[in-house]
């Protein structure tokens, strides 16, 4: 049987996307050190939760999110679970 290490990020999420983007970074690559394998962000790890912020917070895909989450996903040999994104064709 072969085993790996999973992680599993919650975040405490500010108003800043950017923030909250280089936050859950951080958390990746520190879990990657800690040997897991697959690591999981929480939904709306970018944004503050709640329908409200939706149309603010929405992007294209591929976007800013993705492009930072795809590239520490790659730096640390990892598979990348993101959360859920708000894609900009549902909030025009």
């Amino acid at each position: 049987m072969t085993s790996f290490r999973l992680a599993l990020i919650q975040l405490q999420i500010s108003s800043i996307k950017s923030d909250n983007v280089t936050r859950a970074c951080s958390f990746i690559r520190e879990a990657a050190t800690q040997g897991a394998k697959i690591v999981s962000l929480p939904e709306c790890f970018n944004s503050p939760y709640g329908a409200k912020y939706f149309p603010e917070y929405a992007e294209k895909i591929p976007g800013e999110s993705t492009q930072k989450l795809s590239e520490v996903a790659k730096e640390c040999s990892i598979y990348l679970i993101g959360g859920n994104f708000l894609p900009t064709r549902l909030y025009p």
